[in-house]
């Protein structure tokens, strides 16, 4: 029985050499963690920015639509102005035409 139960009971270099196994794995786990968490914080930040950026751009094209709606009222104002004085043109002018007879003095 002394040597089956020297079998069954680790040696203190077996041992010292398990911790030491163990210690390595947990050191290599705790620094794959440590990246893994940089890594996070990074993309976080990243994530961030373009969503940020996201939101400018969203901006920008509610602003441009808004001043494209805007310049098309406001052409299309100018354009009805522009073609009631065209329509106008002729009458002024006939107007002009008939008056400038009385305009000059017969010496």
């Amino acid at each position: 029985m002394s040597e089956h139960q020297e079998l069954d009971v680790p040696s203190g270099d077996n041992i010292a050499l398990m911790c030491s196994s163990v210690q390595k794995a947990l050191f290599e786990e705790e620094d794959r963690v440590k990246k893994l968490q940089q890594k996070v914080a990074t993309l976080e930040k990243r994530n961030k920015q373009l969503r940020d950026r996201v939101k400018k751009v969203k901006r920008s094209l509610r602003q441009a639509r808004k001043n494209s709606r805007h310049m098309e009222l406001v052409n299309r104002k100018l354009s009805e102005k522009l073609s009631s004085a065209a329509g106008q043109i002729p009458y002024i002018n006939s107007l002009k035409q008939e008056n400038s007879h009385g305009t000059y003095l017969k010496v």
